[in-house]
């Protein structure tokens, strides 16, 4: 997750399948598409611990660790295609965000500090976020 407020950023990570691994235009084995989900938050005076969201838009960018092998065909967009999803994302990042926003959910706050988050989902589901030094996107 990438927090800043007011701005949160769900972060999704899609890895290829193990049995994609034989198909072409499927990517390396390490490679992956990151699908970041924009919210804005908010929270009133009357009740600090609760934080509306409101969704802002969708991000997604590639990594992918394929090896070029010089021979030109993974350049442009069909070299993009030609080494799969994370390879197009990579080449073509996409971020769609305007002017309006709509309701996505709310959490209420349980405890925070500068390294630790918990917090329960409207649905009832628990979250633990850890600030983590190194960004690993």
């Amino acid at each position: 997750q990438e927090c800043n407020p007011p701005s949160i950023k769900n972060v999704i990570e899609w890895t290829r399948p193990e049995w994609a691994s034989s198909l072409p235009f499927s990517g390396g084995e390490s490679s992956r598409v990151l699908q970041k989900v924009c919210c804005e938050g908010s929270a009133t005076k009357d009740n600090p611990r609760q934080v509306d969201l409101k969704i802002a838009g969708l991000e997604l960018s590639g990594v992918n660790n394929n090896d070029d092998d010089g021979s030109g065909k993974n350049a442009g967009i069909g070299g993009s295609l030609f080494n799969g999803p994370a390879g197009f994302f990579e080449s073509n990042p996409v971020k769609l965000q305007g002017p309006l926003t709509t309701p996505f959910g709310k959490f209420e706050i349980l405890y925070l500090d500068d390294g630790m988050r918990i917090t329960k989902t409207y649905q009832g589901y628990y979250a633990v976020n850890v600030r983590d030094e190194n960004e690993w996107f």
